[in-house]
């Protein structure tokens, strides 16, 4: 059994139930973040091409470059600037919580294999890689659709992934209680070969398993649950903690890098519904959990609505919001870490909620061709707002 009524491809396309037809297209797609009048902006234009080879391959690839500019709070010594690496032992009232300026850009891109079987059933195979000044990320990953009876009304999904990364960080020179700076050249500072750092590895292993059900004509179902295990250097390398303020009255304190646990393992699970209210309105809701032992327990709820609009518009609404508790060994005080082991100031480990509202179209200029926008307005409880909007042009060929 198929899907009677059609629901909106925006929705399906986020569920591989084999009830879409497959098609090749090239997309162009342009992202603008702008996070608190432009304390951190972040400009990414993307490529993505999906050829399908007969009906049992189809491959897709995309290119994605980032630009990202502005500034990140933390801890620093003011006597020695406004820098990530302003560290060592300093007078207190010399301690500053303050933007630290920095600017990248980032190099990502991503193929994938899918190969259909007479079963109908699927595997798709995936390579991506992205490279940053400072950080090299390589991800494998599979997934497996398995079709549990012949209506394919239900599938079984088997994800799993393998990042293999590395992070290059600023080596300390323990005779200066400074972090080493060869000369003026900030490519030095990130070249392993130069001596000016030290490369750490990351990897993260990713496990899912879900199960997706057709209940009838207008609506399906899915449930699954993830496994995330990392392991390596997971600290933050230009986040900094405050330690011994004034301690024994000593009217110093010391500016030192954040330290997290080299390992991470986490659980969760994923409920996501999507239906069809009539042969225009169709909606999908989703709530995810995710727990850690890091500390943090988070939850995701997103709904979003798509109205059809006569044969060519397609017009999008949604809400998304995210809580989460702090992180073990998070504070933002200067006063709060002395010989701890663990220590992080970083404002992703912090206890807050947000609120991210949507709004999207797309325009079916042709058979062939089609433009899309949207706009984002994301408001956090403690830290910055930030809004982003999304320009894209697709071709069917």
């Amino acid at each position: 059994m198929q899907l009677a009524t059609k629901l909106s491809l925006f929705t399906c396309g986020l569920l591989a139930v084999g009830t879409l037809q497959a098609e090749d297209y090239v997309s162009v797609q342009y992202v603008h973040y702008d996070e608190e009048s432009g304390r951190t902006t972040v400009m990414s234009p993307a490529l993505e091409v999906s050829k399908d080879f007969g009906t049992d391959y189809t491959l897709k690839a995309s290119l994605v470059l980032d630009s990202i500019s502005g500034a990140s709070p933390s801890w620093y010594d003011s006597s020695s600037g406004a820098s990530a690496f302003s560290r060592g032992t300093t007078s207190s009232d010399r301690v500053v919580y303050g933007n630290i300026d920095y600017d990248d850009t980032r190099t990502a891109g991503s193929v994938a294999l899918t190969t259909r079987f007479a079963s109908r059933d699927e595997l798709t195979v995936g390579y991506s890689r992205s490279y940053e000044s400072d950080y090299e990320a390589n991800e494998l990953s599979a997934e497996y659709l398995y079709n549990l009876d012949s209506s394919r009304n239900r599938t079984l999904s088997f994800g799993l992934s393998y990042q293999f990364n590395r992070v290059l960080v600023e080596e300390y020179a323990s005779n200066t209680n400074r972090f080493r700076d060869d000369d003026d050249d900030d490519d030095d500072d990130y070249d392993s070969s130069s001596g000016a750092s030290q490369s750490f590895d990351i990897n993260v292993l990713t496990a899912e398993i879900g199960v997706t059900q057709i209940i009838n004509p207008t609506s399906l179902a899915k449930i699954s649950v993830f496994y995330i295990n990392e392991d390596g250097y997971l600290s933050n390398p230009y986040m900094n903690v405050v330690r011994n303020y004034n301690l024994n009255n000593s009217a110093t304190a010391e500016v030192t890098a954040e330290s997290k646990p080299d390992t991470r393992t986490a659980y969760g699970m994923t409920l996501q519904y999507i239906s069809a209210l009539s042969d225009t309105l169709s909606t999908n809701t989703s709530y995810r959990l995710y727990r850690d032992d890091w500390g943090i327990l988070s939850h995701t709820v997103n709904t979003e609505l798509y109205y059809e609009y006569g044969d060519n518009w397609l017009l999008g609404l949604g809400l998304r919001y995210y809580k989460q508790n702090e992180a073990d060994f998070y504070s933002e005080s200067k006063t709060f870490f002395t010989n701890e082991t663990y220590a992080s100031s970083d404002r992703r480990m912090s206890d807050f909620h947000a609120l991210s509202y949507k709004a999207n179209a797309r325009y079916r200029v042709n058979d062939d061709w089609s433009v899309n926008g949207g706009i984002t307005y994301y408001d956090q409880s403690k830290h910055f707002d930030a809004l982003y909007y999304t320009l894209g042009l697709k071709y069917n060929f």
